[in-house]
């Protein structure tokens, strides 16, 4: 009988390190995207750059990632909303996304805003029935909000 580990999601942790670059990278590669020196520069220390990271671990390896940056004037950023595509569909982009929202409301921040890719029409739906709005797109990129 083969043993099947769960998925655990928690608060990013500097063991992560390896597993969420790996998954940022992966994911990017997948929609068509490469290593970005000036875009990507957080994922030498992501703690350094964001207030809040969770990640989704099926035993050692990184399977789902969000982070929230610390908010300016009330307002947050979501990035590095991130899942493995085995996992797509099966609930753990809402709790992903729920616990930076819950977060968000926690802290008091009055927005959450974020940007995605104009081709990630599984990432629109799941921003949209959270509660976000699209405010604008801008050649291939999709600008969201919503308010806490």
């Amino acid at each position: 009988m083969e043993f099947m580990q769960i998925p655990d999601l928690r608060r990013y942790s500097d063991e992560d390190h390896d597993g969420f670059v790996d998954l940022v990278n992966d994911v990017h590669a997948e929609f068509g995207y490469s290593y970005d020196p000036d875009l990507d520069a957080d994922l030498a220390d992501p703690p350094a750059v964001y207030r809040h990271i969770w990640v989704v671990r099926v035993g050692c390896d990184v399977v789902g990632s969000v982070a929230l940056t610390s908010a300016n004037d009330g307002v947050t950023t979501l990035k590095r909303m991130y899942l493995r595509p085995e996992f797509r569909g099966q609930g753990w982009g809402q709790r992903l996304l729920g616990a930076a929202i819950e977060t968000a409301v926690r802290e008091g921040w009055k927005r959450i805003i974020l940007d995605t890719g104009a081709h990630q029409r599984a990432a629109h739906r799941l921003y949209e029935v959270a509660g976000f709005e699209m405010d604008r797109q801008d050649g291939t990129s999709m600008y969201y909000s919503k308010g806490l």
